[in-house]
């Protein structure tokens, strides 16, 4: 067998730099594939439909900086954080229906995977970045859905890139205040872009960074604070977060996380290996460690923080991880090209199939839909957290004594909710003033055991899943007079 000739080494070293580029675009179009398939799906995530409930409310001329409520039995004035994506979802809904709603689901998230790989990839060469953006969608999961907070974790990543490439030229990105003034239009996390410039500023004066940028530096979340006071809601977008304290511990998503779970765990070794490897390099910035320590505390602090956690390891984790493999090279016209071409057939496929696959409203007993549809206007009905906002679109006449957006309810009105699902003592005469004599609720439930056993209430239609319940005449009922502000229009 002849040698090979002098040049065959650098032909091989050539061949094994090309592997990394093939099997980047397999991970590349095996993420994308696995956002269609899951967002070619009925959108079975309740709270997509309370925004959809009140995104009709706004269209129909609910005021932004005073809207009224859906519920008698919710009377908190609140301040709307979510406003402009539920307007958006719901004209798509009267223009496309639900598979309209499915294919703006596939929109944002393949928008998140394209911001976290660019984002990635400034910092890594295209097979770690799209691993880590592979990973970090993973370990976002319980997060994905077609709900608004998707458009905040995309918001993390810019804003905490962003921060990085300042740490690394010394030009402060002024562009972040407009962004934070649009994230207050958005969704209730934009604080997070104040928390992460704060931080960030601190990385930058521990680094000895010159004063003057450090003071521009932190001119940029001063000012990005002002802006969201600018908003149509005005200053009071700020009280929204201070209520978010005092309701936190009625609601799952505020939990401390369980790192047993498959994605949350997934979030964890991403930091831990962020860790390792800025531990194992020669420089790091007091801007990356604060950053990293902030996404960290994130990922511990409840459910609803650890896609927040996953969106800023992306970038904070491809500079460490990159430095210990090889030197990163720029990405080429081919590569951008790939990217935007995959991403752009990935929503032509979710367009093509979501009209066949995601048209089904979530599954619900035969019965329901006419029982519920039958029910006169105002008629106030018990129900439990989970399918309040599914039933407050699908049956805007009701009163329904409970829903997932817990910014309407008062502090008060959680209590007594929570206490009627769990039977703290009291809770027959705290539903008797509910005037509540209607109830659709879980059928093992341990209210709807009692309600039959105890309260003598009679089952109208029964299933595995959903019992409904009536009051016998004798039950006596003590209702408050109807609050004010409720809209019962759908």
């Amino acid at each position: 067998m002849p040698a090979l000739p002098a040049t065959s080494p650098g032909l091989r070293g050539r061949a094994r730099a090309a592997a990394p580029t093939v099997g980047s675009v397999l991970v590349l179009l095996i993420v994308l594939v696995s956002l269609v398939v899951n967002c070619a799906q009925p959108l079975t995530n309740t709270d997509t439909y309370f925004h959809l409930r009140f995104g009709q409310e706004f269209l129909d001329g609910w005021s932004l900086r005073h809207p009224g409520s859906v519920s008698t039995f919710a009377t908190r004035p609140w301040v709307p954080t979510q406003w402009l994506p539920e307007i958006v979802m719901a004209r798509t809904e009267q223009w496309f229906g639900l598979p309209g709603l499915a294919w703006l689901s596939g929109l944002m998230e393949i928008a998140l995977f394209v911001t976290l790989y660019v984002a990635a990839r400034r910092r890594a060469n295209p097979f770690v970045a799209v691993s880590l953006t592979g990973l970090a969608l993973f370990g976002m999961q319980t997060g994905l859905s077609m709900r608004p907070q998707v458009l905040s974790y995309l918001l993390v990543v810019v804003v905490t890139a962003a921060w990085l490439r300042t740490c690394h030229d010394g030009r402060p990105r002024w562009w972040l205040v407009a962004v934070t003034w649009l994230w207050g239009m958005l969704h209730g996390m934009w604080p997070v872009a104040l928390v992460i410039g704060v931080v960030a500023v601190a990385g930058l004066a521990l680094d000895r960074a010159p004063r003057p940028l450090v003071l521009k530096a932190l001119a940029v979340p001063l000012a990005s604070a002002v802006a969201a006071a600018l908003t149509p809601v005005g200053p009071a977008l700020y009280t929204a977060v201070l209520a978010v304290g005092s309701r936190s511990s009625f609601f799952e998503e505020w939990d401390p996380p369980d790192f047993t779970t498959s994605s949350t765990l997934t979030v964890g070794l991403l930091l831990a290996s962020t860790a390792a490897a800025m531990w194992k390099r020669s420089h790091n910035s007091w801007t990356e460690i604060l950053l990293v320590v902030l996404a960290g505390g994130f990922a511990v602090y409840s459910l609803r923080t650890v896609p927040v956690a996953a969106a800023m390891v992306v970038p904070l984790a491809a500079g460490p991880v990159q430095d210990l493999l090889a030197r990163r090279t720029p990405a080429g016209r081919g590569e951008r090209l790939t990217v935007a071409a995959a991403s752009l057939l990935a929503l032509a496929v979710l367009a093509v199939v979501v009209p066949h696959t995601a048209d089904d409203l979530p599954a619900e007993p035969r019965w329901l839909d006419p029982a519920l549809s039958g029910l006169p206007a105002g008629t106030k009905v018990l129900d439990d957290w989970s399918w309040g906002g599914y039933y407050m679109w699908r049956y805007p006449q009701l009163d329904l004594l409970m829903h997932g957006y817990g910014d309407t309810f008062t502090t008060a009105e959680l209590t007594r909710n929570n206490g009627l699902l769990v039977l703290d003592p009291g809770w027959d005469q705290s539903l008797r003033g509910t005037g509540a004599r209607v109830a659709v609720i879980r059928t093992y439930s341990r209210l709807a055991y009692a309600l039959t056993d105890q309260e003598h209430w009679r089952v109208v239609h029964s299933s595995p899943t959903v019992v409904m319940l009536r009051a016998p005449r004798t039950w006596v009922t003590t209702e408050s007079p109807v609050a004010p502000g409720f809209s019962s229009a759908g």
